[in-house]
Formats: C-alpha cells, structure tokens, sequence
C-alpha cells in the first residue's frame, strides 16, 4: 500500500490518509463507548494511550497540520480518562480548553465507566 501512496499525487495521497485517519479516530474513539464495555479499567486506558501515542508519532511523520486535527478529539478523550480530576470536565471553562473536542455527552459516559484500581474486583489483573 505505501508503494501505490508514494506514486500518487500529493492531494490524493492527503485526501486519502485525512479519510483514513478520520475513519480510524472516529472507530478507536467509540472502543470505549460501545455498550458491550461496562468497566474500564486503568490498564485498558494506558494501552490506549499508548496506541494513540503510536498514532501519533506516524501522522507527525506525515508533516501534515490537517492530518494532526483529526486526532484532537481521541487525544483529549485518552487525556480526560487519564485525567487526575474528572470533576474538570464538568467545569465549562476548563473542559473548553483541555477537552474542547470531546463531545459533552461522551465524557460523562467514560468517566462512569472508568474504574480507580482499588474498586476492581479481586479476578480483575492487577500488574501489567
């Protein structure tokens, strides 16, 4: 796939990764929403920050401001789930400028779904 982008004109090739990247933000953003994930735990957020981080690193390689847009709003959401004090996302100021782009009705979802280590259950892996 990398050989057919490099002979493709520069718009193409951005067109493409803008709606590849869009696509995959979007999906990796609804993970942690979907009804089927009732807890979330410390654990499952780290590996998704990592992921994202990985993300990232690719698309800066792409020297592209656009292209980082797209990932505004999966970024602030691993940000709010790794988050100190959730009670910041309820204060409207402060949730405009560190999590502008999460939707109001999403973070409030995730933070319910999100479990601090010492109420896990005792089965739940606790090293990782």
């Amino acid at each position: 796939m990398n050989t057919v982008l490099l002979g493709l004109p520069t718009e193409i090739k951005e067109l493409i990764y803008f709606d590849a990247l869009s696509h995959a933000a979007t999906m990796i953003t609804s993970l942690p929403l979907s009804s089927e994930v009732r807890v979330i735990s410390p654990y499952g957020v780290a590996a998704l920050a990592k992921d994202v981080q990985y993300l990232t690193e690719f698309v800066d390689t792409l020297d592209n401001p656009v292209l980082k847009e797209n990932l505004e709003e999966l970024q602030q959401t691993v940000a709010l789930m790794q988050a100190d004090n959730s009670d910041e996302f309820y204060d409207v100021s402060t949730r405009n400028k560190k999590y502008g782009r999460v939707d109001a009705m999403n973070g409030p979802v995730l933070l319910e779904k999100y479990c601090d280590p010492e109420y896990l259950p005792p089965y739940w892996p606790r090293n990782h």
